[in-house]
């Protein structure tokens, strides 16, 4: 299973996402899950209230895999909104 890194665009901080061990199609750090819905493709969620917090930026959910994509990724939270880069890579498994 694939686990991936978002890497924060303006200061480099990186954030380790896994495979959730009970759940298809969900990755998980502390605080977030990255998931795939129907609608939307994949997003990131806080999973205490189920706010939408991330999605990709350019690609239409159409356009979407089965694993999370290597591209953009925008969040919004509490009033701040970043911009970050997925990457699989050393600390993860290959698309």
């Amino acid at each position: 299973m694939p686990c991936f890194q978002l890497i924060r665009r303006h200061d480099g901080l990186t954030y380790h996402f896994a495979a959730h061990p009970a759940r298809a199609r969900c990755y998980v750090r502390s605080d977030l899950e990255i998931t795939w819905e129907d609608d939307l493709g994949w997003v990131m969620r806080d999973p205490h209230d189920g706010a939408l917090t991330g999605r990709v930026w350019h690609i239409a959910v159409s356009d979407q895999d089965a694993i999370p994509p290597a591209t953009c990724w925008v969040t919004a939270k509490a009033g701040k909104s970043y911009v970050y880069d997925l990457r699989y890579g050393a600390h993860g498994s290959p698309p």
